[in-house]
């Protein structure tokens, strides 16, 4: 397939709305543009536009969706697409902003695994994973870099994983230490990998990150890139076609946008693992089908069987999770961000206040009944949680502010604790 043949694919796709798009993003549809809300800002993609449109009237809905949020919006036109969007947008107040060339590459032959060596790279271009405790500072190098990029990577983490594979951080290593940071993902919607940006155009940088990715992509995938200056000539130089061209228009309704999204995937490297590693500290959990308890409970805090009250309970996960919502809100501080964790797999943060109404995001995660694993939710803190224990069957509640909140509904439901720490 060349790239004529790929980017026809790509604009066939155009407008459609994702079977899957991260956590915490609201997607709608509006004839052919599909919004998506983020939060702190939102995008527009549309598919072609047919001619006839009213296009003052498709604008100004996208523009009142986005305002009800208060985000502000992206919306990209390319080189093809109708010539009289662009001025509908800007006779709606949108301003006209960057111009990019789209490139495109497709797949190089793989070359076998990546080495298995258990010692830390000291040069070179590597996995951010080989250099795991670096990662902090590769957020650093990369969220200082001059963009704007084609994803920002504090979203990039934010959006975490899609089931069609993982985002791609490679890092530079100069003796030891990373010194420049490129990242990629996956396309939602359409079959590409993504580069989200590159903290250097060095020409050796680029060509080692882009081969790899081009080598590495699972399922096999094309690259796509939205470039300007230096870094295009290196991606054309490095076997990129230019496919088209794109603007960006931007738009901000009155009023200060929020400044985090309202759901946050939990990456592993900058936040999961440092977060369960402070947990396993300080409750001194021992994860165990037959060790119980598995933590060390702290005070004030109760434990309550989950199954003890020999009663029919229609919906007991329904009910569990109604009682600890209501708490979380009152327990904690406005603006605060409540974690769920799930030992072993995907975990997130999320707003409390601003998840689970008509339009907003669903409240993350599984819940707070422990489905066949442990489920916790907690402030950053740790000073209030719940922790789920799935093979003991108990619902363990801790916090000053929590345990009131939530203790006399839990007592209602389930029985009196078996445990409790004053």
């Amino acid at each position: 397939m060349d790239t004529g043949e790929r980017w026809a694919e790509w604009n066939r796709l155009r407008g459609r709305v994702p079977a899957w798009h991260p956590v915490g993003v609201v997607v709608a549809a509006d004839g052919p543009v599909v919004r998506r809300h983020y939060g702190t800002h939102g995008t527009a993609e549309h598919a072609p536009i047919a001619p006839g449109t009213d296009l003052v009237a498709l604008v100004s809905r996208q523009q009142e969706a986005f305002a009800e949020r208060g985000e502000p919006v992206e919306w990209k036109v390319y080189g093809h697409d109708c010539e009289e969007l662009g001025p509908a947008l800007t006779a709606a107040g949108f301003t006209g902003g960057w111009d990019r060339s789209v490139l495109i590459a497709g797949v190089l032959p793989e070359t076998g695994p990546r080495s298995a060596s258990q010692k830390e790279p000291q040069d070179g271009v590597h996995s951010l994973y080989a250099v795991r405790s670096q990662a902090d500072r590769a957020r650093e190098i990369a969220v200082g870099a001059p963009g704007p990029h084609g994803t920002p990577y504090v979203e990039m983490v934010a959006d975490g994983a899609s089931e069609d594979g993982d985002v791609f951080v490679d890092v530079l290593l100069q003796d030891g230490l990373v010194v420049a940071v490129a990242w990629a993902h996956p396309d939602t919607s359409h079959p590409f990998t993504l580069i989200g940006g590159l903290s250097s155009d060095d020409a050796n940088f680029v060509k080692a990150c882009t081969d790899g990715w081009r080598r590495r992509t699972w399922p096999r995938r094309p690259v796509l890139a939205e470039a300007d200056g230096p870094l295009r000539e290196r991606l054309l130089e490095n076997g990129f076609t230019e496919a088209a061209t794109v603007r960006a228009y931007h738009w901000s309704p009155p009023g200060t946008p929020e400044t985090s999204r309202p759901v946050q995937f939990l990456d592993w490297l900058h936040d999961d693992w440092p977060l369960w590693d402070r947990f396993y500290a300080a409750f001194d959990f021992k994860p165990s089908v037959t060790d119980r308890p598995a933590i060390t409970e702290p005070s004030p805090s109760a434990v309550w069987n989950l199954h003890s009250h020999h009663r029919l309970v229609p919906d007991l996960p329904g009910e569990l999770d109604a009682i600890v919502r209501r708490g979380l809100l009152a327990a904690t501080e406005p603006g605060e961000f409540v974690h769920w964790l799930d030992w072993q797999h995907d975990g997130y943060r999320y707003d409390p206040r601003r998840v689970g109404a008509p339009g907003r995001p669903p409240v993350p995660g599984y819940g707070t009944y422990p489905n066949g694993d442990y489920y916790l939710h907690l402030t950053h803190d740790l000073r209030l949680g719940t922790f789920g224990h799935p093979w003991e069957q108990t619902l363990t509640v801790w916090g000053t502010s929590l345990l009131p909140a939530v203790e006399a509904e839990l007592t209602d439901l389930l029985g009196e604790p078996v445990r409790r720490r004053d």
